[in-house]
């Protein structure tokens, strides 16, 4: 029978038969053309050689699922020169070659899953009649082409983790428009020289202050003017007033309440005395630690042996070095009402 509104199909397909399963609707689907053209040198061929069956996800009718029974053709191809003796015939208005789900499928997935990225819309997909897991949403986002890059003015170049601490790549970003232009797989000078060498029109390179990158813009961009990256201006601004303030040992003033606090009983939303004892506890022990890190430090022992004699990690006695932890009380300090105590 031909096809109905509910299932469309391309021309030369038809729909043979419908089936229904406690899971899916199967809708028996065959071609009805009289040739095929190869792939390989575009040579129509009606030489039938044999049939075989595939069964793609299509979109769901009624919140149904429904699924092709697709009965496609293999031919010969007649071309002496043509290097591909059996092909099957291809219908690239319905479904691509190898794939499980029909293009008006996937296109609709795909637009869930950039909306709503893996668990959510493998979840939505799923109340809509798709079934599908988020690993396969996630693939078939790797499938969508990128658009063309065009003409770039602006760039900037960071890095990313493939794997944090040990594998990094590029990412290169239009930032007059915000948008990802490309990965690049290495975080090397000769990668983003490659890549800057390519698009001569770019005129500005926004960059951290790593070298591998200004050697890269350098090499591959020297027309361009290079800017730091407002990013890392910040965080570098950031760590080195932390660090001032640390090797200071600058405190801010207290100032005095201006009325007495009242101190209120605990309640049962506070923590408890037994949570205290446990934090002055550990307080306790940081204490004998630093001064311990103190001693061997005055002994003219290094930051390294330190670490290793105290079981401890370089920046925590480095840390210990620069500012001295929180002090234990004499007596557990009073806990504040929550805010959800009952008046």
């Amino acid at each position: 029978m031909p096809t109905t509104p509910l299932v469309p199909l391309p021309d030369g397909l038809e729909i043979i038969a419908v089936s229904e399963t406690s899971e899916e609707l199967l809708v028996h689907v065959t071609s009805n053309s009289l040739c095929s053209p190869c792939p390989v040198c575009s040579t129509p061929s009606s030489a039938l050689h044999s049939y075989y069956r595939r069964r793609p996800a299509d979109l769901p009718c009624a919140g149904q699922p429904i699924r092709l029974l697709l009965i496609v053709r293999k031919f010969f191809c007649r071309n002496p020169t043509c290097p591909r003796k059996v092909f099957a015939e291809r219908l690239p208005e319905l479904i691509q070659p190898a794939s499980r789900l029909t293009t008006r499928l996937r296109e609709v997935l795909q637009a869930i899953g950039f909306a709503l990225n893996g668990e959510g819309g493998a979840r939505l997909a799923c109340r809509l009649g798709m079934p599908i897991s988020a690993t396969t949403l996630l693939r078939s986002l790797h499938l969508v082409p990128a658009p063309p890059i065009g003409k770039v003015c602006v760039v900037g170049l960071d890095d990313f983790a493939w794997r944090r601490g040990q594998r990094y790549g590029t990412i290169i970003i239009d930032q007059e428009r915000h948008v990802v232009l490309d990965l690049l797989p290495e975080r090397t000078p000769e990668s983003v020289q490659q890549w800057l060498e390519s698009h001569p029109e770019v005129e500005y390179v926004s960059r951290d202050r790593g070298g591998m990158y200004v050697d890269g813009a350098t090499w591959g961009a020297p027309q361009a003017t290079q800017i730091a990256d407002r990013w890392h201006l910040l965080a570098n601004v950031g760590d080195a007033v932390e660090d001032f303030l640390i090797r200071t040992r600058i405190r801010l003033v207290e100032t005095p309440a201006l009325e007495p606090t009242v101190e209120r009983p605990l309640t049962n939303h506070s923590a408890t005395p037994g949570n205290q004892g446990k934090s002055q506890a550990r307080l306790l022990q940081k204490w004998k630690l630093y001064q311990r890190v103190q001693e061997l430090h005055e002994q003219g022992m290094g930051i390294i042996k330190i670490g290793i004699e105290l079981g401890l990690a370089r920046n925590t006695v480095r840390k210990y070095l620069r500012q001295a932890p929180d002090p234990p009380l004499p007596t557990p300090r009073p806990l504040r009402e929550s805010q959800l105590a009952p008046l």
